[in-house]
């Protein structure tokens, strides 16, 4: 069950908030260049997931950010005007604490892998990502879809360690995922949830939708 952890109420308080942050008394206001979603979210890239994976990444400040499709509820932003709560209506645990984990390349294509494998269907294990780049080949067999992965521009080295944030309960091996990673490597468990790592990058950036890299593409 992925809900598997206990809020602390610590975590409850910090949520409430932040949750809908000001600058000199006014609620934040973000702008929308084009319609964002998670109808796509259990199986292809997610516009708006990409801008919450987005948010975790520049919390911790690390290399990649996986969040599970299970993560999200389906929510679309119109493009124009929107606000911090509107973009959090699309976390499905708001007060899911965030954790990083040092994985291998090696490992990280293995998550990859194991978000794919039941595509075409959706999926609640389908990987949401920031900070890399993945070419999958979906006619090919289970286990052997991701083509190649590049880390920002750089091509991923299976030996190389990588930091990657996500939420706790993914860190912990929710959704099958304690077959490629344990508890031992996560390296740090910040106190931050999801709600304030996503309110503080909106805060900070108040815009999304502007970007179009293609993250997740799949071959025809």
């Amino acid at each position: 069950m992925y809900r598997h952890l206990l809020r602390m109420s610590i975590a409850a308080t910090l949520s409430a908030l932040i949750a809908a942050p000001r600058v000199a008394g006014q609620t934040v206001s973000i702008q929308v260049a084009a319609e964002v979603t998670t109808k796509n979210v259990r199986s292809e890239e997610s516009s708006l997931a990409s801008v919450i994976a987005d948010a975790l990444r520049a919390a911790e400040k690390t290399d990649i950010a996986f969040v599970p499709a299970i993560a999200f509820t389906e929510k679309t932003i119109p493009r124009g005007t929107a606000s911090v709560e509107d973009v959090l209506k699309a976390l499905e645990y708001r007060s899911d604490r965030l954790a990083v984990v040092r994985l291998t390349g090696a490992q990280v294509i293995a998550a990859l892998e194991h978000g794919l494998a039941l595509y075409p269907q959706r999926s609640p294990a389908f990987l949401q990502v920031s900070g890399i780049s993945v070419v999958v080949d979906p006619s090919a067999e289970r286990g052997k879809r991701v083509v190649s992965v590049k880390v920002g521009k750089a091509p991923l080295q299976p030996d190389r360690k990588y930091d990657v944030a996500m939420p706790s309960p993914l860190a912990n091996g929710a959704l099958a995922y304690f077959r490629i990673w344990s508890k031992a490597d996560i390296v740090r468990e910040p106190p931050r949830t999801l709600e304030a790592a996503v309110a503080e990058y909106l805060t900070a950036e108040r815009a999304i939708g502007g970007r179009a890299e293609e993250r997740i593409a799949f071959r025809k």
